[in-house]
């Protein structure tokens, strides 16, 4: 039998979920990991779930989302002592991971074993969320919209190995749609295959013309840009640099733009200049 062909009764996969200190992956920090390894028949083969060390403090605005504190991850592992235990549990086998909105937490573990000098997982993803929006007409295609559209969700718990569960029982349902996706070539033609190396690492050496902002972002100093692109392409901004992300073969500037105090994402090749600022 063909390799692609094989049955999704037989094969296995691992549905993970991330918690995290903000939304972006160069500046935020993970903060748990949860995630369940299952075959395509339903049968649970193991869990995973981790509180992190952030090293940083969890702001307000993610701890009401997840309900994890600063004091729940006291004393607690960092990421560089988990992701080999994760990368563990994953296995280097065949099996194929789940997340929903999967270029957010395929992009936190992309960017953090490029900080770790960690190998990224070599396993192909599926985003369920774009699964659903190719089996099914909802007004949203959040997970927990889904789980309840199903009748597998009591509450919206928000915690990564619960939503892992949830993930995988939402993934069962959708490849049971009519017409059933019952091979794994079946599979990808519903889903297109993702990878971690598409969806982020951080860049460790600066293209030429941007060594200097390069030095302002190891010194955490501001600089003044002008930006070609956004709502007002030309203007002259002043920013925090916190790093460059490469995302499938773009590079983009993770900053802090002053004018509004938040975090915003810069591509590179639209900074017509730069300078850093005293």
């Amino acid at each position: 039998m063909n390799a692609s062909s094989r049955s999704l009764q037989q094969l296995e996969f691992v549905a993970f979920d991330l918690e995290t200190t903000g939304l972006h992956p160069v500046s935020c920090r993970i903060v748990e990991i949860g995630a369940i390894r299952f075959r395509g028949d339903g049968t649970v083969l193991g869990e995973f779930q981790q509180l992190l060390d952030p090293g940083r403090p969890i702001p307000p605005s993610a701890a009401r989302i997840h309900g994890i504190t600063d004091e729940a991850v006291a004393g607690q592992p960092t990421i560089r002592d988990v992701l080999p235990r994760f990368a563990e549990f994953i296995g280097g086998g065949p099996a194929i991971l789940l997340a929903h909105n999967a270029a957010f937490d395929v992009g936190f573990l992309s960017v953090e074993c490029s900080r770790q000098k960690h190998a990224p997982p070599e396993h192909k993803v599926i985003d369920t969320c774009g699964l659903a929006r190719r089996r099914l007409r909802l007004g949203n295609y959040r997970l927990e919209t889904l789980g309840r559209h199903y009748g597998v969700i009591e509450i919206e718990e928000h915690r990564a190995l619960s939503d892992a569960v949830l993930l995988k029982d939402v993934f069962l349902r959708l490849i049971r749609e009519r017409p059933a996706i019952r091979s794994e070539d079946r599979l990808w033609e519903h889903s297109p295959v993702l990878s971690f190396q598409d969806l982020g690492a951080i860049l460790d050496d600066p293209p030429p013309g941007f060594e200097e902002l390069w030095e302002a972002i190891a010194d955490e100093r501001p600089v003044e840009m002008t930006y070609m692109g956004g709502s007002t392409p030309g203007a002259t901004r002043a920013v925090t640099p916190l790093g460059v992300i490469q995302t499938r073969g773009q590079l983009y500037l993770t900053a802090i733009c002053h004018q509004s105090d938040r975090e915003k994402t810069f591509r590179l090749d639209r900074i017509a200049a730069y300078r850093k600022m005293s």
